[in-house]
């Protein structure tokens, strides 16, 4: 990665990381816009003070605070966040953040948050505002650090930034080789009841991993999850523990829920485990 040295940043951290904050840049999509940002955070006037630990555009990431220094990034989250810069804009559509630019550089920022959340112990998931206030750690928005902390009003990286892709891309750098999950002893049922995975998903994470309420119905919804790139292959094993919630909020949010809302908790509905199973071979009783 290369280095362009921010201007302002604060020395030294009193609290470990817990979160990383996305950014867009308010920059053109072009192929030297992470080092033109970077020039700027390096030169920029004591009027403007800002900066941000790495900027990335669709061919480069470009390191400009040491992670264990505090880039000037996102009031409230500075002293506990790592700051990720993209090229775009907070403006652009879905589709215009999935077009072949802003893959490219989704796919840069996914490797350099994959290697954060490997090396500080932080989850791949998209914390709520709440969620992020109450200290929990993960990956959030400028925007989500704003409405938490009230101390700015920047929104980026806007409304149609594609979370479900960047969060499936950075899941499938943490797991880059993506194993086969062994064959269990008990094969996956073909038939899985609601009733069933709610209660194992309340009961499973007070458990020992590996030990679960309904090994086969949770193996067949977990292995859904799998092939979804919402699970790693080290938790399908039918114990619907704390990583099971995490990702099935995500396939609540893919399948149009409101990230953050109840709909959206992780918590099996008739709806989305319906979806998930027609897509994935189960049938789903109540």
């Amino acid at each position: 990665m290369k280095t362009v040295s921010a201007r302002w940043f604060g020395p030294g951290r009193s609290v470990p990381i817990r979160v990383i904050v996305i950014h867009d840049m308010e920059a053109p999509k072009r192929p030297e816009t992470a080092e033109n940002v970077a020039h700027w955070f390096a030169t920029m006037p004591a009027t403007s003070k800002a900066s941000a630990h790495v900027c990335v555009d669709n061919n480069s990431a470009v390191r400009c605070v040491a992670d264990g220094d505090r880039a000037w990034h996102a009031p409230g989250a500075n002293s506990d966040g790592l700051g990720l810069e993209i090229a775009g804009y907070a403006k652009q559509s879905r589709a215009e953040w999935l077009d072949d630019y802003s893959k490219a550089a989704l796919d840069q920022a996914a490797k350099v948050t994959a290697d954060w959340c490997k090396k500080y112990g932080i989850p791949v998931r998209k914390l709520s505002v709440a969620q992020l206030k109450a200290g929990q750690k993960g990956i959030v928005g400028h925007v989500d650090v704003s409405n938490a902390y009230g101390q700015t009003n920047h929104t980026d990286p806007g409304p149609n930034f594609p979370w479900d892709h960047f969060i499936a891309r950075v899941n499938a750098l943490m797991d880059p080789v993506k194993p086969t999950p062994d064959k269990p002893k008990v094969e996956p049922a073909k038939s899985v009841s609601l009733a069933h995975i709610v209660r194992g998903a309340e009961r499973d994470p007070k458990l020992p991993q590996g030990v679960a309420t309904y090994k086969a119905e949770g193996l067949a919804v977990e292995r859904a999850l799998y092939a979804e790139n919402l699970l790693a292959a080290k938790w399908v094993d039918g114990s619907l523990g704390t990583a099971f919630g995490d990702a099935y909020a995500e396939w609540q949010v893919r399948c149009g829920y409101r990230r953050g809302s109840s709909a959206a908790d992780g918590k099996p509905g008739i709806e989305t485990l319906t979806k998930l199973g027609k897509k994935h071979g189960f049938k789903v009783t109540k």
